[in-house]
């Protein structure tokens, strides 16, 4: 796995259009991969503050690829860190996350995603997802609310739209192989719009 940062050049119009729009941001990271979301198992978040993005991938990002208004700043291989891993190892983590539940919709096929209100509900999502990625949650606080918003490109008129939380605590693996899945792969919904990337710390 490899983690990259790029910084965002405010100055470029397409810049401020992958802030805008996470379809656009989406579009443009995969750009550097050249495949897939899934083939390169790509993931990203954004620092509004600093305007850096951090994207996590199996693949080495194509360095002679990257998009108009982006700057690459290092890239990181993080396949001795991987290999480290080790049931009872503890880790500093921040996830941002949507915390969902699939709610059905009358005379629809498809269910529909709903924000959990209640931060128990959003804990007892994270400490489930635990259980499902192989790691427990030994300490947890859940900090500001994030928005993210875009436009499908097939129909400009449906709205992509996420609501997430930052999640920040102590977990502890308890199962490598499902644990390297979710850190991996990454943890809830909206993956490939800036979600989900679970990001370690040494304790």
């Amino acid at each position: 796995m490899y983690l990259s940062k790029m910084h965002l050049d405010i100055r470029n119009i397409y810049a401020k259009k992958c802030l805008r729009d996470c379809q656009i941001m989406h579009r443009s990271i995969q750009h550097m991969f050249h495949s897939s979301r899934q083939e390169s198992g790509a993931l990203y978040r954004i620092n509004p503050q600093r305007l850096d993005v951090y994207v996590w991938s199996a693949e080495k990002p194509d360095c002679d690829s990257i998009p108009a208004g982006m700057k690459m700043i290092g890239c990181r291989d993080f396949s001795e860190i991987e290999a480290g891993l080790q049931e009872g190892g503890c880790y500093r983590f921040n996830l941002l996350a949507s915390p969902c539940k699939k709610v059905p919709q009358e005379g629809k096929k498809n269910s529909r995603r709903r924000f959990l209100k209640t931060i128990e509900e959003r804990m007892k999502w994270l400490r489930n997802k635990g259980g499902q990625y192989g790691f427990s949650v030994l300490q947890v606080q859940e900090s500001h609310e994030s928005m993210t918003q875009g436009l499908h490109d097939k129909d400009d008129t449906q709205e992509i739209f996420y609501k997430g939380v930052i999640f920040q605590g102590i977990l502890r693996i308890e199962d490598v192989a499902l644990f390297k899945k979710g850190w991996q792969n990454g943890i809830g919904p909206g993956k490939a719009y800036g979600q989900g990337m679970l990001i370690l710390y040494s304790v």
